[in-house]
């Protein structure tokens, strides 16, 4: 069943239901009223009588009504009958009937009450109102007026036939208007459900729900699931990405690892070959040997960090004084590079300025950027290693620079040597993996910062490691 049918169900139940206890509730005022003004107009007519007759105890049976006919009318009907029950004097329309008198009636009236029945008469029901005659405490007689309910009844009959009839072509009508109006209110739903439906079919994630209509719930939803399937749409262009990445990623790792594994299997099937017959080859054989495990180590290291980059791996940061740090790095140098690397800005820093960050992970991204620049930089040229606050363009930022004085990245490749791998026309021929920068990249953005770049072709390049300050620091 669909749901603009069990709303009309539900609707048209409720109406219904209204329209029923609406009818009761009028059928039985109207009842109630009806009746009552029968009974105050017996009533009203039993007291005239008795205000109009003089009942003498010794000649009940001579009582004459006066002029019933002035009391009665063709639906009404007068009787007076003495304390046993005998007719005494009747209206003429009665003609040679009498209303019906049961004992019950008698002990009633004995008992000094008015009181009113419904007793059948003529085949019809009559409505009858007794007046005990009392005299000296003692029941003379009663009088009796009756007032047919054949018009009562009629009234009734037709007015429960027109509310019941009315009811259920009230019900039926607002059914058949109900479902109308339901439809309705449903179609652009349905038009959100084809187009939905349409998009799953056809998996283009691309098109959107047309809806032209007010801004209501609709709307919303429309506008809730367009925006659903604008981030589907960019969370599978995203994992397409990456996907392509992946298979790139594994590509290159692939022939960057198949290099040195080459050159070691090389070296050593030529060992095996020649034993200990040239010495001088040997050695030469051995150190290539020796080299390229060094490279295939740097190389699974760096693909390391980069899978625990794709993990998300979180690692773990705290204040440190910038000044040490700067001074780890400078340390650290002196065992990995033969190179001298000149320094700047060292001296200069406040002791009270610090930085949150890991001290290990920007020691290895200073270590990055400073091998690349010893690698493109020639024997004669120089690298500096240096640092100032407030260099970048936020005046809380900290900038750790290497300037060097190779020959520089064109412009068109200065946004791809971040990624994974690249190896840029300047730099082809010359040992190393391309990770080194994408690695730097991904320590930068964990600790809230970036890598910035400014070159110039033929006139050098400088990579800066640009840091928040602590806020806490002086």
């Amino acid at each position: 069943m669909s749901l603009r049918l069990r709303l009309t169900i539900l609707f048209t139940g409720i109406l219904g239901l209204t329209l029923v206890i609406f009818s009761f509730l009028v059928y039985l005022i109207m009842s109630r009223t009806l009746y009552a003004e029968v009974d105050n107009s017996i009533s009203a007519m039993a007291s005239s009588v008795v205000r109009s007759i003089t009942v003498s105890p010794f000649e009940l049976d001579k009582v004459q009504i006066p002029n019933v006919d002035v009391f009665s009318s063709p639906g009404t009907y007068l009787q007076v009958v003495n304390a046993g029950g005998k007719m005494v004097s009747r209206s003429a329309n009665m003609g040679l009937q009498f209303l019906p008198m049961s004992e019950d009636t008698l002990r009633m009236a004995a008992a000094g009450r008015e009181f009113y029945e419904s007793v059948g008469y003529r085949d019809k029901r009559i409505r009858v109102y007794n007046y005990p005659l009392i005299l000296e405490g003692r029941l003379i007689g009663i009088v009796q007026v009756g007032r047919s309910l054949f018009q009562v009844e009629m009234v009734l009959g037709r007015l429960k036939v027109l509310m019941l009839s009315g009811a259920a072509m009230a019900v039926l009508a607002a059914g058949l208007i109900g479902f109308s109006l339901a439809r309705t209110a449903f179609k652009p739903v349905e038009k959100i459900i084809e187009a939905a439906a349409s998009i799953q079919r056809g998996s283009d994630l691309k098109r959107r729900i047309d809806y032209r209509g007010p801004r209501d719930e609709l709307y919303t939803l429309a506008e809730t699931l367009n925006g659903m399937l604008e981030r589907l749409e960019n969370m599978y262009r995203r994992l397409e990405e990456i996907n392509e990445s992946q298979r790139r990623f594994v590509a290159d790792a692939s022939h960057e690892l198949r290099t040195p594994l080459t050159t070691i299997r090389g070296n050593a099937e030529l060992l095996l070959k020649m034993g200990d017959s040239l010495p001088d080859t040997r050695a030469e054989a051995l150190a290539d040997i020796a080299g390229e495990a060094e490279r295939l180590t740097r190389l699974v290291s760096n693909l390391l960090y980069l899978a625990r980059a794709d993990a998300g791996q979180a690692f773990e940061t705290c204040p440190v004084q910038l000044q040490d740090l700067m001074e780890r790095a400078v340390d650290g140098l002196k065992f990995t590079t033969d190179r001298r690397i000149a320094t700047e800005g060292l001296e200069d820093l406040p002791e009270a300025l610090k930085v949150n960050v890991n001290a290990d992970l920007i020691i290895q991204a200073v270590n990055i950027l400073v091998d690349n620049a010893v690698k493109y930089t020639p024997a004669e040229g120089e690298v500096t290693l240096g640092v100032s606050a407030g260099g970048g363009p936020d005046p809380e930022t900290v900038s750790i620079y290497v300037r060097d004085s190779g020959p520089g990245i064109p412009e068109e490749e200065r946004e791809e040597i971040f990624e994974r791998f690249y190896r840029g026309k300047t730099f082809r021929g010359k040992s190393g993996s391309g990770l080194g920068l994408s690695i730097a990249q991904w320590i930068l953005q964990k600790h809230g910062g970036r890598v910035a770049l400014s070159s110039m072709e033929g006139g050098g390049s400088c990579f800066s490691l640009l840091l928040p300050m602590d806020q806490k620091s002086g």
